[in-house]
């Protein structure tokens, strides 16, 4: 048995309530009764989303519709424009290469946000691109794009804006219609508080009419086979269905105290967190952050490993590392989930007591 909190930034400590739902007698997947789960959810992700958009759910990690987005929009050959502010922007480049799109990539320090001038910039230089792929939140470094810019300056160049919005999704303002979002990304591990398991694809409009077109090869993550059965109210193939039934009470429990003060709920906590611990002497590397999650930044010499493990053993709550070069550089805490004092506190608490002295003694 797992004997620590997650503090992590996804998967993350999910509502007893929520939680509940996967110990629950499930439906068969063609039975009106699931399709009826599957509608609500549907239409509570929309609202959460701000958007019109068809939804379709995948049982897969968030990298699982991210490559769905990906194949359903484009044909091999296609040019794309990827602004990387860390490891799920390489991740972008690594699935388009994959599929053997044309990739322009700009590659932003990590810690630092998209610069849309730069965006402007490229697709004025590169008028074949056909879409942007571009991280909402990034989880490797705790940066936030400015989707909305973005959004504007894609659409003034009549191109695609996919966007991985998975760490984002429920932490940080979005409206994907009103931003000019084409595609938006997203998976049940992170704001949107459920287990993991599923993830999701909203395709609005001007993506669903360029989809008819791709050439990508597909089959799992075909949307012309899933939109048959979404019409109906189902999955094209047997999902994670007690996953989407604890996702489809995690999303009335977020529309019924609605989305905006969800959103501000996130960002309080955030920045009571990272004034405290900048009071405190801690540095982070994200330089306009998501309130998604606060990546700590070790000073040289200092390792973070040792510290998440003691925390981890003495404490009972695990902090994420940095991934693969950050690895050791990092002390990631997930808001997600954690948009509350108490827990706020206790992260701040156990921080100060484990990691400063380290921190200090450097």
């Amino acid at each position: 048995m797992v004997k620590y909190r997650l503090f992590t930034p996804g998967p993350i400590e999910v509502d007893e309530d929520v939680l509940s739902e996967c110990g629950k007698v499930f439906p068969y997947h063609r039975d009106r009764s699931f399709a009826e789960v599957v509608e609500k959810t549907t239409e509570r992700m929309q609202e959460i989303l701000a958007t019109k958009a068809r939804i379709f759910f995948f049982t897969s990690s968030g990298t699982g519709a991210m490559e769905a987005s990906v194949v359903n929009l484009l044909s091999e050959g296609d040019e794309v424009l990827i602004p990387s502010i860390g490891k799920f922007g390489e991740r972008w480049r690594e699935i388009a290469e994959t599929f053997k799109l044309k990739v322009h990539f700009l590659d932003f320090p990590y810690g630092d946000s998209a610069d849309p001038a730069k965006v402007d910039e490229c697709l004025k230089k590169n008028p074949a691109i056909k879409a942007v792929l571009a991280t909402f939140a990034e989880t490797s470094t705790g940066a936030l794009n400015d989707a909305m810019q973005m959004g504007q300056i894609i659409r003034a160049h009549d191109k695609l804006f996919v966007l991985d919005s998975i760490a984002g999704l429920g932490a940080d303002e979005l409206y994907m219609d009103k931003w000019n979002i084409d595609v938006a990304i997203g998976s049940t591990q992170k704001a949107i508080c459920a287990p993991p398991g599923l993830s999701l694809v909203a395709y609005g409009d001007r993506a669903w009419e360029a989809a008819q077109s791709s050439t990508l090869p597909k089959y799992y993550f075909n949307m012309q086979i899933a939109e048959k059965f979404r019409l109906k109210g189902f999955t094209p193939w047997t999902p994670s269905i007690l996953v989407m039934m604890a996702l489809s009470r995690s999303l009335e429990k977020i529309t019924e105290k609605g989305i905006k003060e969800v959103w501000a709920e996130h960002e309080k906590w955030a920045s009571v967190f990272r004034e405290k611990m900048t009071g405190l002497g801690f540095k982070f590397l994200a330089k306009k952050p998501t309130n998604a999650l606060s990546t700590i930044l070790m000073p040289e010499g200092v390792e973070s490993t040792p510290i998440i493990a003691d925390i981890r053993d003495k404490e009972g709550i695990l902090f994420a590392n940095g991934q693969q070069e950050l690895k050791g550089r990092l002390i990631r805490f997930g808001h997600m989930g954690h948009s509350n004092e108490a827990d706020t506190l206790k992260a701040i608490e156990v921080l100060e007591k484990h990691a400063l002295p380290k921190i200090k003694g450097s």
